[in-house]
């Protein structure tokens, strides 16, 4: 039995039983079932809770997630796993630890899985990353990307912030200045934005690079919103209640993406997506019926957005200039929306155990869309190239913002609407 004599409480002993032998849990009186099994990182979907009771033959199905161990009127409790799997076999926490070069910096760690088919194996390490060994991991996987995806001479406008993630990227690609032209530039108009903007300025000193700075009347005229007319952020939230600016905010820095690099004369721009950032994303697509987006590379009209960070994990990136990254979480704010929680979870759990999956997934949905790539097209109305069609309802929504200032009625702006579809 447990050991529960000390605590006062009786509860059975619990165990997982497999094709491949048990496996007893550790578990204490006051816990609920649920919490054992997470604790113990056994799903609770692949699992029948059969419990036992001394001198009876039988076992008995049952149910029980919420109960605590010490609610439950057996024995035993064996936990039948419903795949003959071993669902331990890419638990992470038998991991073998592999020093940095330079271990009185170290600024980050990572865990890597190596997988032999052959034996069954599943040897996990933990690297522990000083700055320089990060800044040198993720030069490499920029340098590897900008060369597979752009010709040698181009131009590439590059969108920053100001924080770890333009840091890391503005290194690596500073480091292949022989082999393409940099061009960062960087957007106002909300306050987290412009509290990166002195640091943006800095970064870019330091790497020699000339930052163009759009301020919130430039940002503004992007979507054709008058400059004198209230914040973005406030005309926003006002008409997509409950929405994350983060929406808006994407399409923002591409349509100023877009517009620098027609200046230039160049059809390549950047922006610092990392292996988390295309993961979640390609996972929403994928649930919701689409297919997944081209990446690191993705033609959009006549631009080709490219992805340098694409196959970068945050931890080493932000294991490069930890300063940087510490300013950045600082600055942020909350996000509420369901789905970016939701599909981002989902990606640091797969990252957290199961490591180097994502990395597979990453090249996989990346090798799947390019047989079949995404297809944007000119929204007229508009003014900007989209993927699906607009239904109507979002499209009158994201005009009433456009248009939308504080004492204009909806029936002025449905009318204003109206005429601009016929």
């Amino acid at each position: 039995m447990s050991d529960n004599s000390r605590v006062g409480a009786f509860s059975p002993d619990i165990s997982v039983v497999t094709a491949h032998g048990r496996q007893l849990l550790d578990s204490h009186p006051n816990e609920r079932l649920i919490d054992v099994l997470s604790k113990n990182k056994v799903p609770w979907s692949a699992i029948s809770i059969y419990q036992h009771k001394q001198g009876e033959e039988t076992l008995q199905l049952c149910s029980g997630l919420e109960k605590k161990m010490s609610d439950f009127d057996a024995d035993e409790l064996l936990l039948y796993f419903n795949r003959n799997v071993n669902p331990f076999k890419f638990n992470p926490d038998g991991f073998k630890v592999i020093n940095s070069a330079d271990d009185k910096n170290q600024s980050t760690e990572y865990i890597y899985q190596s997988l032999n088919n052959d034996n069954a194996t599943a040897d996990a390490y933990l690297k522990k990353l000083s700055p320089s060994e990060c800044q040198q991991i993720i030069a490499e996987r920029v340098a590897e990307t900008i060369k597979q995806n752009m010709p040698e001479g181009s131009d590439l406008v590059v969108g920053v912030s100001g924080g770890g993630d333009s840091n890391a990227m503005l290194h690596g690609l500073s480091l292949i200045r022989d082999y393409i032209n940099i061009h960062p530039i960087i957007i106002m108009g909300i306050p987290d934005w412009d509290k990166g903007v002195p640091r943006a300025i800095e970064l870019c000193k330091k790497y020699q690079l000339d930052l163009k700075v759009l301020d919130e009347t430039e940002v503004k005229s992007l979507l054709g919103i008058p400059a004198d007319a209230e914040s973005l952020i406030d005309r926003y939230e006002r008409t997509f209640v409950g929405d994350d600016f983060e929406f808006l905010g994407t399409l923002l820095i591409r349509l100023a993406l877009t517009r620098y690099a027609r200046e230039l004369n160049t059809r390549y721009i950047a922006t610092g997506l990392n292996l988390e950032d295309v993961l979640c994303e390609n996972m929403y697509r994928l649930s919701t019926g689409l297919k997944p987006a081209s990446c690191p590379a993705r033609e959009i009209g006549d631009m080709t957005l490219l992805m340098p960070l694409w196959m970068c994990p945050k931890r080493i990136i932000d294991g490069c200039f930890p300063k940087y990254s510490l300013d950045n979480y600082d600055s942020r704010y909350p996000c509420f929306s369901l789905g970016r929680n939701l599909y981002y979870s989902i990606i640091y759990n797969l990252q957290s155990n199961f490591p180097g999956f994502p990395e597979q997934l990453a090249r996989g949905l990346s090798e799947l869309s390019a047989k079949d790539p995404v297809e944007y097209h000119l929204d007229e109305q508009l003014g900007f190239y989209i993927e699906r069609t607009v239904s109507l309802s979002l499209r009158h929504k994201f005009q009433k913002m456009l248009k939308d200032s504080v004492g204009e009625s909806l029936d002025e702006l449905s009318l204003s609407f109206l005429e601009s579809t016929d």
